[in-house]
């Protein structure tokens, strides 16, 4: 089911996501307060720096990475997509070239043979790419950043002289005419109670009109520090300054660090209080294979093969890679939460829609984490123990689990975007009213307008 596909995405700490979606949520938020507070300046402004940051930040090293694979990962001849961890594992490498040998597609032997051949270079160019991807990704965005601040100081600028332009008009053409100062006159006297018309000052008209390295999230997380550094050293005036510390601090706590701790309190709960582990993925706890497993007593047998071969890794994942063995539930449940990466055909765009095909097929380019494994195994066990026996009881106790799974993902979601699109813009606007004596206008437009009211006064002294 769809639902159960969305929920595992969403639910999964090493998917971009639930990072994307938090981070679209956070900076409609900052734009909306943004243009309540200081106009269409700075709504364009915010609106800039956000959803260009945005693009920059998940598209910039996925990019740039494709782009050094298809072209110095093509001039050496190394696939780019082998996993230098392998290299680094002499037990699982040797598993996995038997297994690749063993393939229809001979390109995927020979590709892991030639990267092992050339080890140092396979390495060499991993950590080469990463630090080009996340160096050039960070360059696009301060280039983003002089852009946007060259840009709203023109707008700026541009309606500062728009204003003077209309204000020099009225008191030299309108308000010296006989007409405007009859008409002045004529309110005057019948509405003595009324006080007399002021030329609106400028400031008046101002306000009216104004988420390592084999971790994508992990990966975002560099970018997202060197992204904030580059923000704090580039503010505008203190008030930005701290701004953008309240607003960068929790975007990177709530994107980073509080989502995988209130899932983690979340799925305790659901434990403690209602005798549900939901530590597994939706899809995981909605299929088949794992209610059959359960139901028959197999999975108790599958459990106890793969925490036999904990201590011998080899043995381990000569267990994996074996075909005969692909039928395991534990096996199944890590290709399925991606633990275990198998080989899917298809083009980029069928990959991106979900019409690949996914051969099932254990990809030995890819490194598998014993650790990951220990955990899915050890979480299996949990929910076997505490399901009922009788199928229909079952059934209906495993769509209980999958449900709060479900809800504790929506209920992290929610709390996080609650948080992120709405508390962390009120309290920043908040600080500036505090900072500018009940005051919400857009800070970097007044200091700019004042220094400009200084040149125009200059002008004309």
């Amino acid at each position: 089911m769809l639902i159960n596909k969305i929920t595992s995405t969403f639910g999964d700490h090493s998917s971009l996501l639930p990072l994307f979606t938090k981070d679209v949520v956070n900076s409609a938020g900052m734009t909306a307060f943004s243009y309540n507070a200081g106009g269409k300046i700075e709504a364009k402004d915010r609106f800039i720096d956000e959803f260009g940051t945005q693009a920059i930040w998940m598209g910039g090293l996925p990019f740039f990475k494709w782009a050094i694979d298809k072209s110095v990962y093509k001039l050496a001849k190394i696939n780019p997509n082998i996993d230098v961890r392998l290299l680094r594992d002499s037990e699982q490498l040797s598993v996995a070239q038997k297994y690749a040998a063993t393939l229809k597609d001979k390109n995927i032997s020979s590709n892991l043979l030639h990267a092992v051949s050339n080890s140092k270079l396979t390495q060499g160019l991993f950590l080469g790419k990463f630090a080009a991807a996340t160096a050039l990704t960070l360059t696009s965005f301060f280039t983003l950043v002089k852009v946007k601040q060259h840009y709203t100081k023109k707008q700026i600028e541009k309606q500062f002289w728009a204003k003077k332009s209309e204000q020099h008009f009225y008191n030299n053409n309108v308000a010296k005419s006989p007409a405007f100062k009859a008409f002045s006159t004529e309110n005057q006297q019948t509405k003595s109670d009324v006080k007399p018309s002021k030329v609106v000052s400028f400031k008046g008209l101002t306000s009216s009109l104004t988420g390592i390295m084999f971790d994508p999230v992990k990966n975002l997380f560099i970018v997202d520090a060197g992204i904030t550094g580059e923000r704090l050293a580039n503010s505008r005036t203190k008030t930005e300054f701290a701004e953008t510390a309240i607003k960068e601090g929790s975007l990177l706590f709530f994107l980073y660090v509080a989502g995988r701790y209130v899932q983690k309190g979340i799925e305790k709960i659901s434990e403690k209080f209602f005798k549900k582990p939901i530590d597994l993925h939706a899809e995981v706890l909605s299929s088949d294979y794992m209610k059959n497993a359960i139901k028959s007593g197999k999975v108790n047998d599958d459990v106890n093969a793969i925490k036999s071969l904990m201590n011998s890794n080899k043995a381990l994942y000569e267990f994996i890679y074996d075909a005969k063995n692909a039928d395991n539930s534990v096996i199944k449940a890590a290709k399925q939460s991606g633990i275990i990466s198998t080989i899917v055909e298809g083009n980029w765009w069928q990959k991106l829609i979900g019409k690949a095909n996914n051969t099932g097929i254990i990809d030995p380019h890819k490194y598998i984490n014993k650790n990951d494994i220990n955990d899915l195994a050890n979480n299996i066990k949990k929910l076997a123990d505490v399901s009922p026996k009788g199928e229909e009881a079952l059934t209906k106790f495993l769509n209980s689990c999958r449900n709060f799974k479900i809800g504790s993902v929506a209920a992290n979601m929610g709390i996080t975007c609650l948080f992120l699109g709405l508390i962390v813009p009120y309290c920043m606007m908040k600080y500036r009213e505090k900072q500018q004596n009940g005051n919400k206008e857009f800070h970097v437009q007044s200091e700019i307008e004042q220094q400009l009211e200084k040149s125009f006064k200059g002008r004309i002294a």
